[in-house]
């Protein structure tokens, strides 16, 4: 991983993510993303046209290593996470490994997400 020295870096390629992700989304009927402004997030989008309240975010991680981790979730209603994926900052996916270290997941962000969407709405 490349170390990175602003989140501006991140913000930069989250929205080209953001809009593919939106755009998988908008095949379900009804689904869109709406940007909101929340401090503590590099992105967040609300859901609209579903029953439920929730929120996909991207937030920065900082490792002690001096690298940035970002974790891409939903967040409900209820204030509870739901992870979607990590992305490292070459904005690949990473899934925590059974040993506690980082190994590159193979499905794409936009169908983690849309996943993680569709257990939530069910």
């Amino acid at each position: 991983m490349k170390k990175i020295t602003s989140s501006e870096q991140f913000m930069d390629k989250a929205a080209s993510l953001f809009a593919d992700i939106a755009s998988v989304l908008s095949t379900k009927e009804g689904i869109r993303l709406s940007s909101v402004s929340t401090p503590q997030n590099v992105a967040c989008y609300q859901v609209s046209g579903v029953k439920r309240c929730l929120l996909l975010r991207l937030v920065l991680i900082p490792m002690s290593t001096g690298h940035v981790l970002a974790r891409l979730s939903w967040l409900d209603g209820r204030g509870i996470d739901h992870v979607c994926c990590y992305l490292n900052e070459s904005f690949e996916r990473l899934l925590v490994a059974s040993d506690g270290g980082w190994k590159k997941q193979k499905k794409s962000a936009e169908l983690l997400c849309l996943q993680g969407l569709e257990s939530l709405i069910a």
